[in-house]
């Protein structure tokens, strides 16, 4: 038990900061939640400093009463889940995810909403491979599609490239 949570320590750390761009925090945010400076928490970040075991604790929890209160930030969630809970995920696959998190982690500063959650969601399909998470991706990016919300988009998204 003290290993799993050891390494989940760890990697929360290393994605501390695409995950605190996807739950649409600045570090000063995360700082203030925290009770800490926006200079500890890119310390914590750039892991000049180790994340203590409570303040995984913290963060984590953080992190699951965000993706609570926002149930449309499904990236969150799911994105939190396979990168600090799946221990099994190691190499290649982990390092893809990981990749993806942070590709989505910049993408939350320009992107919103359903734009995001399709990008996201696109993004991991390409990148993490795992037949065994096809289903749950794929449901994903259906639900995704079939938005209202992004048709509007997409309409929008369009009409702007045909007017040029």
């Amino acid at each position: 038990m003290k290993k799993e949570r050891a390494i989940q320590i760890t990697r929360l750390q290393e994605n501390l900061s695409s995950l605190r761009k996807i739950a649409g925090w600045t570090a000063e945010d995360l700082g203030e939640m925290l009770g800490v400076s926006k200079q500890n928490i890119s310390n914590l970040e750039n892991i000049r400093v180790y994340l203590s075991q409570a303040q995984y604790i913290a963060i984590r929890h953080l992190l699951d009463y965000q993706a609570e209160v926002d149930p449309q930030n499904t990236t969150l969630l799911y994105l939190t889940r396979l990168l600090v809970d799946r221990l099994e995920l190691q190499g290649r696959d982990y390092t893809a995810l990981k990749n993806a998190a942070k590709d989505i982690g910049a993408a939350a500063a320009i992107m919103h909403g359903q734009s995001l959650r399709l990008f996201a969601d696109t993004l991991l399909k390409a990148s993490y491979t795992r037949f065994s998470d096809f289903g749950e991706i794929d449901g994903l990016l259906k639900a995704a599609c079939e938005s209202e919300e992004v048709h509007n988009w997409t309409a929008e998204l369009v009409g702007e490239y045909i007017k040029e």
